[in-house]
């Protein structure tokens, strides 16, 4: 049996967060002056993972990093944060990746050289034992090299086989090619946002996009920002529209928060409604920091929230 409970595979890199509202930067050397420029742990499979820890389950990440300063800054913190990372490696020349986030309050921008994280490959999930946790989520996934993508289905088929279950995010795709056909057959539970949901369905309707989902064979939890977040899961269509109220600073890292709130409740043995409004309490709590992991909240944060967060039972889809 695993010691882990959680292990997650994608992306390990730093990101930079500069803020100022009405952020707008203009070429011709124009210098401007913002409010914070911050160094933290980005990648949706670090921040998902560190949140995970932080909610008190045993979890370990699968990335790859360069052989320079930064990879071994972001192993240092995930490490600090409890994250095992035996399945971090460290690649022999391509530099760490890393991601610099426009931050205008309203709304951002994100800038990402990928680097180390597209060194991650089929090779890498094959070495990737048949049980290497109660469950394996897999972020990121349009950020990864083609080889990784076209041998993820096989590879969850083989986590399934041996009792694993599985979820996976996408995040957007800069191509806006959308295809999952072959991965989501062995995919346990999806886990997009609103936007990302009705692209890949090819419907705006979001009961519509979410049943469409469903019919590939997996579970759906959808992100919805500060509307909450809404659940397709054993067939039962639950929804939270009220989350948590925070003094905001930024939304980086929510929805991987969100994540790591769904999975530990799946984890924990609570049920779909309950799961979702840890999702929804640990995402939007988690919006009180700058970054991904400052504002993560702890198991007891979450649970000190959910009398004060409805879930509405939709019933059967």
């Amino acid at each position: 049996m695993t010691d882990l409970d959680l292990l997650v595979i994608g992306d390990l890199n730093p990101d930079v967060i500069v803020a100022a509202p009405g952020l707008r930067p203009e070429f011709g050397q124009v210098e401007q002056l913002v409010d914070s420029a911050t160094l933290v742990v980005g990648g949706s499979a670090a921040i998902t993972a560190i949140g995970a820890a932080r909610l008190g389950m045993r979890v370990g990440l699968c990335a790859v990093v360069g052989p320079d300063d930064l990879g071994r800054l972001m192993t240092g913190r995930v490490v600090e944060a409890g994250v095992d990372i035996g399945h971090v490696r460290v690649h022999s020349s391509t530099p760490t990746g890393m991601s610099v986030i426009l931050n205008r309050g309203d709304d951002r921008a994100v800038l990402t050289s990928t680097g180390a994280i597209t060194a991650l490959t089929a090779a890498d999930l094959e070495r990737v034992s048949d049980r290497p946790a109660r469950h394996v989520h897999v972020a990121s996934f349009y950020l990864m090299a083609r080889e990784f993508r076209e041998g993820l289905r096989d590879t969850f088929r083989r986590l399934r086989a041996a009792g694993t279950t599985t979820s996976l995010d996408t995040n957007w795709d800069p191509d806006e090619r959308w295809d999952l056909s072959a991965v989501l057959g062995e995919t346990d539970l999806f886990l997009p946002n609103e936007a990302e949901l009705t692209a890949i369905a090819g419907t705006p309707i979001l009961d519509r996009a979410m049943e469409t989902l469903a019919d590939s064979g997996c579970d759906v939890a959808v992100k919805r920002g500060r509307a909450g977040g809404v659940a397709l899961i054993d067939g039962r269509l639950v929804r939270v529209t009220r989350p948590p109220a925070v003094d905001f600073v930024d939304a980086v890292g929510a929805g991987d928060t969100f994540n790591a709130g769904l999975l530990s409740g799946r984890l924990l043995g609570r049920d779909p409604a309950e799961s979702l409004a840890m999702a929804v309490i640990a995402g939007t709590l988690s919006t009180g920091a700058a970054g991904g992991t400052g504002g993560q909240p702890s198991r007891d944060d979450v649970d000190a929230w959910l009398s004060s967060v409805p879930v509405d039972e939709l019933g059967l889809a």
